[in-house]
């Protein structure tokens, strides 16, 4: 593993301007997908079911910043019920985990991640996140556009 430090002391964004927005919802009850224009843009959810370490995630995250294509990173907030989020975890521990969580809380807060992209750079974007190890799934219009921004109870 390289060392943090010696990766952000690279000087890359001094020298280059990242392509990759990110930008974070946090209008309670929002909808953000609701007018989201599917048919020239394109949507992944992405998850880290690695082993990495904190430090290596945040690694990773670098390395997203310097995509070389145009996309935005999309993060919401979300109220979910336990069952709901479970059933995305494939690590057995972590679902053990969460199943026991289930039992005692119904709801769980959590954020989901996207990226967000043209259609044309939709394979390329996707091709590069799996590199960097992330698992991708790509929700249905129908999904994207009943995700409301919740802070929970």
């Amino acid at each position: 593993m390289q060392n943090i430090v010696a990766k952000t002391e690279d000087n890359y964004f001094e020298k280059n301007k990242s392509k990759v927005d990110i930008h974070v919802f946090d209008k309670e009850d929002s909808r953000p997908f609701a007018n989201f224009p599917f048919s020239s843009r394109k949507v992944y959810e992405f998850f880290d079911y690695t082993l990495r370490t904190p430090l290596e995630k945040t690694d990773a995250f670098y390395e997203i910043l310097k995509m070389p294509y145009a996309c935005e990173i999309w993060i919401l907030p979300l109220t979910e019920k336990s069952s709901h989020f479970m059933r995305e975890i494939q690590e057995p521990k972590t679902a053990a985990l969460f199943s026991f969580l289930a039992k005692v809380k119904d709801t769980i807060q959590r954020d989901r991640t996207f990226i967000v992209t043209d259609q044309s750079h939709a394979a390329a974007v996707a091709e590069e996140m799996k590199r960097l190890g992330f698992t991708m799934t790509e929700p249905s219009a129908a999904e994207l556009e009943k995700l409301v921004i919740s802070f929970g109870d």
